[in-house]
């Protein structure tokens, strides 16, 4: 009876793995991704009604990116260490945050705006800035350390 049950339970596990493959984007939306993004690695695929997602690791960032049915891109979504900044917004963060040590940044690309959001910290305090691509800069969150 075991080794029945087994084996059911076995073929059942097979059967649902592949049911939930990966969907596979449309032509339009495959060629522009590889014409912008040749060496991705660790590509993953998600398909919702009006919209694919991709995500990826290109030269050592991770991203996702939206892309319409016809192959625009809608947005993305990027994470990487704080050396990879703009230099300008980098220098501009440092000079206004000396104490802080900078450890991680989310940037945000949509509808023609980019955001990146700056995670510090220093002995008391993490801390979140958001800084548009002109150097703006406000507090976006900030949590004192237990």
């Amino acid at each position: 009876m075991k080794k029945v049950f087994f084996i059911l339970c076995s073929a059942l596990i097979t059967v649902a793995a592949s049911a939930f493959t990966a969907p596979d984007p449309n032509e339009k939306v495959l060629k522009s991704f590889n014409e912008t993004f040749a060496n991705a690695e660790e590509v993953k695929w998600a398909e919702y009604e009006n919209y694919y997602t991709v995500s990826f690791v290109s030269g050592k960032i991770r991203a996702k990116v939206n892309y319409d049915k016809d192959g625009n891109m809608l947005g993305s979504t990027r994470y990487y260490t704080p050396n990879l900044l703009p230099i300008g917004i980098l220098n501009q963060v440092k000079k206004a945050h000396p104490k802080k040590t900078l450890f991680g940044v989310t940037e945000i690309n949509a509808n023609g705006e980019v955001y990146y959001y700056i995670k510090m910290e220093d002995a008391k305090w993490w801390t979140t800035i958001k800084v548009d691509d002109s150097g703006n800069s406000s507090v976006y969150e900030r949590y004192k350390k237990g």
